[in-house]
């Protein structure tokens, strides 16, 4: 089979990546991303491919011992004593006390970064209102700072990408937040531009403020400053 090592290499790579459970919940994914670019060769990822299909992911907390695994592999795989063993070996070998010890370390280190920092977010807003037969573009730029607080945590969406994910980087929930918030004030832009459809908005009195306060109480952030402005590009006809 092919050098340990190299095996060893790219599935630490895929678990840091992705958290410590990844391999045992994604055994195909696991598979696909071996095989990419020939980093592994068919007969050892697919050797591998059968190890994580049949859950033998769940002995390795506790059996660190090749002898003991490579008999399991043998009996839930139907593999020959030598594959048996060189799977045993890369998975030994992969799932140390000293791996364990640092992949378990850095579970949501990621979450723990963002609850620490402020939140600074550049908005453009932008929509275009409508009447009979002219129309009139309204825009609308802002930079907010926000602190997120503990309550960030029972966001639910959040809560599945770290359960996916628990090695989630701070740059990735970073941007969840930054793409919620940007839905949430485009949409209420919008609204706040069409409601009237005889009387053009007053763009620049967009209750921006108002609307970054209540987004911060739904998903567990500190309001900290608003500074923006709105404009309009005047009439256009139809």
């Amino acid at each position: 089979m092919e050098e340990k090592g190299n095996v060893v290499t790219k599935l630490k790579k895929i678990i840091n990546a992705n958290g410590l459970g990844f391999l045992g919940k994604n055994p195909y994914q696991t598979y696909t991303e071996l095989m990419k670019d020939g980093a592994v060769d068919r007969k050892t990822a697919g050797a591998i491919l059968c190890f994580l299909v049949n859950g033998l992911s769940k002995y390795l907390d506790s059996k660190n011992d090749i002898t003991e695994l490579t008999k399991i592999i043998q009996d839930e795989c139907g593999f020959n004593e030598d594959i048996s063993y060189s799977i045993a070996e890369i998975f030994v070998n992969l799932y140390s006390k000293e791996n364990v010890k640092k992949w378990k370390s850095k579970e949501k280190e990621g979450l723990k970064q963002f609850l620490h920092d402020e939140f600074t977010y550049k908005w453009t807003g932008f929509t275009t209102w409508y009447v009979s037969n002219v129309s009139m573009d309204c825009h609308y730029q802002a930079e907010i700072v926000l602190s997120p607080i503990q309550d960030v945590i029972k966001d639910n969406e959040l809560a599945q990408m770290l359960e996916a994910n628990p090695f989630l980087k701070k740059k990735a929930i970073r941007e969840y937040f930054e793409k919620k918030l940007k839905n949430y004030l485009d949409d209420q832009f919008n609204e706040y531009c069409t409601c009237e459809e005889y009387y053009e908005p007053d763009v620049e009195d967009f209750y921006l403020d108002d609307c970054v306060e209540e987004w911060c109480k739904m998903n567990g952030f500190k309001f900290i400053s608003c500074d923006g402005s709105g404009y309009d590009d005047g009439y256009e006809p139809n």
